[in-house]
């Protein structure tokens, strides 16, 4: 175990700092916990200790569901269900100025962190809370970061004890409610602290590796979900107003018993920064809730609505997607197989129709590189055009044997879908739309590629001829090198014929005096 600090310490030392998981359906304000600001004053918080878990006896039960081709949800901790509140736990605490102060102390003894869940949340004008222990502190958590809904969930914090403190202002006393429903004891390391980072097999592919470069949009779209003690993915995806409404999709498995979404955390941008080898990112851009629209079995499939829009800093795409039936020609998957940072895998062979577990799905015969695990159950199918075509329900794939997953069909989906996502064809590019790496214009030396997309025929143009002789490689979005071309000195202008290609994402590098530079563009017909 770490060696424990005073709290007040941590924060002088700014060691708290880069663990913080901040939110903004479940945004957190700033401020400083009653416990740094009147410090000894307060009498030490009551312990609420919870019953030990079997923590082999939960891995042999994950096993058997892997064993099973059961891809999620990717369970990490156990739920022990709770009634703590303000009235029948914790300790209030009356400050100087008029001011009430409730604390609790929770502890999962063994637990490499501690997640919970308010199924009673409603906060006067002014009243916070703060959530920390000796790694980190959350908060300050108002009645704006529950969405408007009564209830949320708190993301995971390192440590088997954790402290929740809420601070009444003297003219709401008595006002408010708070009542912790659900506390989740984990037994996998979900942070990397007592292990090598990297929970997922060693065949998995980073999204920053050059691989991802063509997919940069579709993988700021997809989200790894944090649902109790359990975990799952999926993604956001557009709609026909393309309006940026926060829809959500992932797989009806990953739901719980009693379908409520509202208290289930959605984390954005959770990547390694480095291609290899394999670093934590960013855990501080969080979503906390949301309802669900609709769930569709025959197809595994949930489409979920956030509370509140996702924040701009956050930068989500919205993917677009494709309701026609057609199998795709070549398939990329973005996942978090094993609750690990995002990944993304690639089959270069057409999905086919099959069946699993009742529902109607596109089969992948095998992975050409990368996979799928466990914790990747909603992530999304997206064809050769990047558009979604389904979402993730099972499979035997992994890196020891990467064959047979089975993702539910949109095709099938979306009529129950079609009221909230629109009636606007069977086709539709995400939003914000931005095609290319420079969209419109030329970038350090490169050509402008006009039209694009584009129906086969592209004009490359470049500001000045060239002043050397360079390369052209046409590539499709595997990176596999279809056409190479010679480009002479003195160039300023190429017509191009892709006419006998497929419609879908193509990266075009040019070569030319030490300087390369990789662009993107669709063919759409």
């Amino acid at each position: 175990m770490m060696k424990t600090l005073p709290f007040s310490r941590l924060l002088a030392l700014g060691l708290v700092l880069p663990f913080t998981l901040h939110a903004f359906a479940q945004e957190s304000f700033g401020g400083i916990p009653a416990v740094e600001r009147v410090g000894a004053q307060l009498p030490d918080a009551p312990l609420a200790v919870m019953p030990a878990v079997d923590v082999d006896a939960l891995l042999a039960e994950d096993e058997a569901r892997i064993a099973q081709g059961i891809k999620g949800p990717y369970r990490f901790g156990f739920d022990h269900q709770v009634e703590l509140s303000v009235e029948n736990s914790g300790a209030w605490h009356t400050m100087p100025n008029g001011d009430r102060v409730w604390r609790l102390a929770i502890q999962c003894p063994g637990a490499l962190s501690v997640n919970f869940e308010f199924h009673d949340y409603f906060l006067p004008e002014g009243a916070e809370v703060f959530v920390y222990n000796e790694y980190e502190t959350l908060g300050a958590f108002t009645m704006a970061s529950s969405g408007g809904q009564e209830s949320m969930g708190v993301t995971p914090i390192p440590g088997e004890t954790i402290t929740i403190e809420y601070i009444e202002p003297a003219a709401v006393s008595g006002q408010g409610r708070l009542m912790i429903g659900q506390v989740t004891h984990a037994y996998r390391d979900v942070f990397g602290l007592s292990k090598g980072f990297g929970d997922s097999g060693a065949c998995n592919n980073n999204v920053k590796c050059p691989m991802g470069d063509p997919w940069r949009d579709q993988i700021r779209s997809v989200a790894i979900i944090v649902a109790g003690g359990g975990i799952c993915t999926g993604q956001m995806v557009n709609n026909c107003a393309q309006d940026a409404t926060p829809y959500f999709l992932t797989a009806r498995h990953c739901l719980p018993s009693n379908q409520n979404v509202n208290n289930w955390v959605y984390r954005f941008n959770w990547e390694s920064p480095a291609c290899t080898p394999s670093q934590n990112g960013p855990t501080n851009q969080t979503v906390s809730g949301s309802q669900l629209l609709a769930q569709v079995a025959n197809a595994d499939a949930a489409l979920i609505r956030f509370n509140n829009p996702v924040p701009v800093g956050y930068n989500v795409f919205y993917s677009g997607w494709d309701k026609s039936g057609t199998a795709p020609t070549n398939s990329i998957a973005i996942h978090h197989p094993s609750g690990d940072v995002k990944k993304i895998s690639f089959d270069n062979n057409a999905a086919v129709t099959a069946t699993f577990g009742g529902a109607q799905c596109w089969r992948i015969l095998n992975w050409e590189s990368g996979t799928t695990e466990p914790g990747s159950s909603g992530s999304g199918l997206w064809n050769q055009a990047g558009l979604l075509v389904g979402q993730l329900y099972g499979g035997q794939a992994s890196c020891a044997n990467n064959v047979n997953d089975y993702y539910g069909k949109l095709s099938v989906s979306y009529p129950s879908f079609q009221q909230w996502l629109g009636n606007c064809g069977n086709t539709l590019l995400g939003y914000p739309i931005n095609v290319g790496i420079d969209d419109l214009a030329g970038t350090d030396g490169g050509p402008v590629l006009a039209p694009n997309p584009t129906d086969g025929l592209v004009t490359l143009a470049w500001d000045e001829p060239l002043n050397s002789a360079g390369v052209l490689l046409v590539r499709d979005a595997t990176g596999r090198v279809l056409q190479e071309r010679n480009l002479p000195g003195g160039l300023d202008r190429l017509a191009l014929d892709l006419r006998s290609y497929a419609p879908g994402l193509y990266l075009l590098e040019t070569r030319q005096g030490g300087l390369s530079v990789t662009q993107r563009l669709v063919i759409e017909r």
